[in-house]
Formats: C-alpha cells, sequence, structure tokens
C-alpha cells in the first residue's frame, strides 16, 4: 500500500458523489447532465506545499472538473486539482 500527497500549487481532493435524482424524486440518467455543469464539490484530503489558499485537509470546495486528473483507488476515486481550479470554499 502506498500513499498519495500533492505535490507543488496541487490539492488532492475526494470529489462526492453526483446526485442521481431530483429535489422531486425524479431520477437523472447520465445523459441527462446540463451542458456547463462542470463545476464539482469534494473534500480536501491533502494540499501541495505551493497551493497559497485559505484551505486544508477537511474543506469542503467547489472546483473546475477540467482542472483535475482523477485516479481510482480503493474507496472509489480521488482528483489532483490545480489550486487556480478551485472556485470557493464552502461553509
Amino acid at each position: 500500500m502506498f500513499t498519495m500527497a500533492p505535490l507543488g500549487d496541487r490539492l488532492l481532493i475526494k470529489p462526492r458523489a453526483k446526485d442521481q435524482k431530483t429535489r422531486g424524486g425524479v431520477l437523472l440518467p447520465e445523459s441527462a447532465q446540463r451542458p456547463g455543469m462542470e463545476a464539482l464539490v469534494g473534500t480536501v484530503v491533502a494540499v501541495g506545499e505551493e497551493a497559497g489558499l485559505d484551505v486544508e485537509a477537511g474543506d469542503t470546495v467547489l472546483f473546475n472538473k477540467y482542472g483535475s486528473s482523477d485516479v481510482d483507488v480503493p474507496d472509489g476515486q480521488v482528483s489532483f486539482v490545480q489550486a487556480r481550479s478551485i472556485l470557493a470554499k464552502l461553509s
């Protein structure tokens, strides 16, 4: 087993699962995703030493999916995200 740590200006983020239903209970197939909905929400696992952001492990952030590299791990999936792709810190 090995551990992963982001280098430079990258963050390691565990993305939240996408909603498969609307608030009213309607099931959404993958083909129903609206264009332009490329922002994802996730939990910060680790922060690279050059990230320069006011975030730390455990924070929830909104990030652009096109600035990330996804990696499959035994627990699901994690994303390495460039600091400039972090859009907001959620509270």
